[in-house]
């Protein structure tokens, strides 16, 4: 399944923690949000990890990313 390409967009709050991940079609339609589990620390490492598991949920849904 190809969908097209998504665009990522991380969402931070007014502290600067990364709330979700918004994704959006090529047409700039909304897709889906990817959310922060808030019981995790604010680390760069689980940032990271985050990233890597949005990038895979993307690409489950049958989209590319170039972020």
């Amino acid at each position: 399944m190809d969908n097209g390409e998504a665009k990522l967009h991380e969402i931070h709050d007014h502290e600067g923690n990364l709330t979700r991940i918004e994704v959006m079609d090529e047409a700039g339609d909304f897709v889906l949000d990817i959310v922060w589990d808030e019981r995790d620390e604010q680390t760069p490492t689980n940032k990271e990890a985050f990233r890597k598991w949005a990038y895979q949920v993307v690409k489950r849904y049958g989209y590319t990313h170039n972020n």
